[in-house]
């Protein structure tokens, strides 16, 4: 969706956007439930570095370097971060990687990577590989930071304040590099930022830090290799993209390999 987005406005815009919209929102939200902000800049200072490494540098990223890179080599590098985090977790955060777990990971990443080979294509610039690698790494920092701090607020507010801490953060380099002018309100283009407010903004993202909170991080961050499968999905049911008996495959790979990891 982020790919249909950058049809019709330039990244930063795309994501400064959303980020505001979807955090006010569920701040709003999360006040008419009269759930308990933080009192004290102190409270604040961990949610906005959050909010930092899992939106504005991890996404900020992720739309500048889409740009350049095809939707199946996003998918690919996007899938790393499984990888990476369960390496530095059992450094960190002594979670144990068994023998099951790096079976899983390494089954579910094949699955993404058999999936995707023929969408991969021939225009992907290494520099956006490597921007894309670089955002990775800022939502590993941002999930072991998570793991650590631990902030005592409800998930509505944690998750809007980074969304609004994120959306204002951005907001600076869109006013200083992008055009908004040449943002066109298509209906794809609304379509797109409705998707990724409600259905990752709000929903994915409200699920993962709620698997976060109540397991470990190897365990929550291996539901990440089902994102390009749900993709593939939603194109071929909103886009009219075609699937291939590979596609099912693949998604039972990856599902096979994500059990492995919640067993080991």
């Amino acid at each position: 969706m982020v790919k249909i987005g950058l049809r019709s406005s330039p990244p930063l815009f795309l994501m400064s956007s959303r980020f505001i919209v979807a955090g006010l929102a569920l701040l709003l939200l999360a006040r008419w439930r009269r759930a308990v902000l933080p009192a004290s800049l102190a409270a604040w200072r961990p949610i906005a570095v959050l909010g930092v490494l899992n939106y504005a540098l991890y996404l900020g990223l992720t739309a500048i370097a889409l740009r350049h890179v095809s939707a199946g080599m996003g998918a690919v590098l996007a899938s790393t971060n499984p990888l990476m985090l369960a390496l530095v977790a059992a450094w960190l955060l002594d979670e144990r990687l068994t023998v099951p777990r790096v079976v899983g990971l390494l089954t579910s990443f094949a699955g993404v990577v058999w999936v995707m080979a023929s969408r991969i294509g021939p225009d992907n610039e290494p520099g956006a590989m490597g921007l894309m690698v670089v955002s990775i790494a800022s939502l590993v920092a941002g999930t072991l930071l998570f793991k650590r701090a631990e902030p005592r607020v409800g998930l509505l507010v944690l998750n809007g304040g980074q969304l609004l801490v994120a959306g204002l953060v951005l907001a600076a380099p869109v006013l200083v590099w992008e055009d908004p002018g040449a943002v066109r309100l298509t209906a794809s283009f609304l379509a797109a930022q409705t998707y990724l407010i409600v259905g990752v903004s709000w929903v994915g993202m409200l699920i993962w830090f709620w698997l976060l909170r109540h397991g470990d991080a190897t365990r929550a961050s291996a539901y990440f290799f089902l994102n390009p499968i749900f993709g593939i999905f939603l194109g071929a049911l909103l886009l009219g993209e075609s699937l291939h008996v590979r596609d099912f495959l693949g998604g039972a790979v990856v599902a096979l390999g994500i059990w492995l990891v919640q067993r080991g």
